[in-house]
């Protein structure tokens, strides 16, 4: 990066944080901005609710974040418990229509059973730059989404970027979305010692650099496996690889695309198919809506019911009929001895004393 564009890059930073800082609102009490179309975090900590955090015991709240009036959090927004930090973390890139919000956070001592609430208020920002409708996408191996509330390591990521790849974005390039590899559909690392990695959205208004067409047409013969499974890893190393292991990330490249956002409407990525793979996405099939309870048809089970009793009752007197039929003849054609002696008994008496 030159010494002009590093320039450039700082003043577009500071500027960007005064104005952030000028909204009256983001000075009020229990209250946080964030700007539309752009990845925050929010860390929940014992601090918040103005208790102590613990030495001893550093896992012993729960937290549960939701949106006040609502059981969980909007669809666009996730939260997560950290063991490495001991905190939880609230994440998410707001939408470009996104209203103000309100959040209500209700904490508990797992010691005590104690709870505390606290009402954050977030003030959606809109970005004064133009509409971001380049995206670069990107999966890292070796990094979890916990990792990514250390902020340096999505500046380091960024810069790689604003020095080599991408340098026409360096006045507006941001991260748009960040999740869990596994969140959208990868499977766990077969090593319990490996991360599950994550998949990043980097966007920009500017449009993609030589470096990233040249890297994107060496990734191309890579389409096939990206839409049956990731890549393994160090399966293809390309030209730029060693700008990423410099830094310490592992990056599929079978996952690597750069997506151009025609429609100024969509610049912004919201959580709505979280719980869908990648490869689903790319069929750009329409949402499916569940029907409400009454399109749903009704089912008469008489028929059913009728057919598993009065079946085996019919077939039970048949059966007894022709058990009775049976004995009846099949007793009329014995020859029994015993009676034909006691037969001759009577006989005998009757000729005794008649």
């Amino acid at each position: 990066m030159s010494f002009l564009s590093f320039i450039v890059f700082l003043l577009f930073a500071v500027s960007t944080t005064l104005a952030v800082e000028e909204d009256p609102k983001c000075k009020e009490p229990n209250s946080k901005c964030v700007v539309s179309t752009k990845v925050f975090t929010m860390k929940v900590a014992p601090q918040l609710f103005k208790w102590e955090a613990s030495d001893d015991q550093p896992d012993r709240y729960s937290y549960q974040p939701s949106l006040k009036g609502s059981p969980d959090l909007p669809s666009w927004m996730q939260y997560i418990y950290s063991k490495t930090y001991h905190s939880g973390f609230i994440y998410g890139t707001p939408p470009a229509n996104q209203a103000d919000f309100t959040l209500e956070i209700v904490a508990v001592d797992l010691q005590s059973y104690n709870t505390s609430q606290r009402t954050i208020n977030f003030v959606v920002l809109p970005r004064k730059a133009e509409p971001a409708r380049h995206q670069v996408h990107l999966k890292i191996y070796n990094l979890a989404v916990e990792d990514l509330f250390d902020p340096h390591y999505l500046d380091d990521l960024l810069s790689i970027f604003r020095a080599e790849l991408w340098t026409e974005a360096i006045h507006d390039l941001h991260v748009s979305f960040f999740a869990s590899a596994v969140h959208l559909g990868a499977r766990l690392p077969l090593r319990p010692d490996e991360k599950e990695g994550v998949v990043v959205f980097l966007s920009s208004a500017a449009n993609f650099s030589e470096n990233l067409l040249r890297l994107e047409n060496e990734t191309k013969p890579l389409e096939k496996l990206r839409k049956q499974s990731s890549c393994p890893r160090d399966f293809k190393r390309t030209t730029v690889d060693r700008l990423f292991r410099q830094l310490n990330f592992e990056v599929d490249w079978c996952e690597f695309e750069l997506v151009r956002d025609t429609q100024p409407k969509e610049d912004s990525y919201v959580f709505i198919d979280k719980s869908l793979s990648k490869t689903f996405l790319s069929l750009n099939l329409p949402l499916w809506h569940s029907p409400s309870r009454s399109e749903v048809p009704e089912r008469s089970y008489v028929h059913e019911f009728l057919l598993s009793i009065l079946v085996p009752m019919l077939v039970m007197i048949i059966l007894a009929i022709l058990l009775s039929l049976i004995l009846c003849f099949h007793h009329e054609g014995i020859d029994d001895g015993s009676s034909d002696y006691f037969d001759s008994i009577f006989d005998i008496c009757e000729d005794v004393w008649g």
